[in-house]
């Protein structure tokens, strides 16, 4: 408790600087993920349905991959909201608290990473659903 009191301004600007770094990563990598979906994903599948081709592998990889999305938007405004919290508490009067807001809120932030993680697992799902559409409908492009 003594060295969270001592070392209290240190930290917070630590956490100050995380906070702000993050919050420009979660809005520069939030609008790629979002482009990827409405962008790309969807706009190929409504296109690839509009010309009567089978999207069934296309479409299930873009609700995963949608559900998934949801998942990180979710947990990253409760990580977010939880660092935030931490920041307002009074280290130097609270330490206790100060030490259990910012493990809680180290414990979110590895959730957004694993977040992170099934997102681009979501991703190479997609790819190769779009790849095997690609190559089961090659030669289709080829005769029109």
């Amino acid at each position: 408790m003594n060295r969270i009191k001592s070392n209290c301004v240190s930290a917070k600007n630590t956490l100050n600087r995380l906070h702000a770094s993050d919050a420009l990563l979660r809005v520069n990598r939030g609008q790629i993920y979002e482009s990827m979906s409405t962008k790309l994903m969807t706009r190929f599948n409504d296109r690839a349905q509009s010309n009567h081709l089978d999207t069934k592998a296309l479409v299930g990889a873009t609700t995963s991959y949608g559900t998934a999305l949801a998942t990180f938007r979710t947990n990253y405004q409760s990580y977010e909201e939880q660092l935030s919290n931490a920041l307002r508490i009074d280290c130097t009067k609270e330490p206790a608290a100060f030490y259990d807001a910012v493990a809680s809120a180290r414990s979110k932030r590895s959730q957004v990473h694993d977040d992170v993680t099934v997102l681009h697992r979501h991703i190479d799902d997609y790819t190769a659903a779009f790849a095997q559409f690609a190559s089961d409908h090659k030669d289709q492009g080829a005769s029109n």
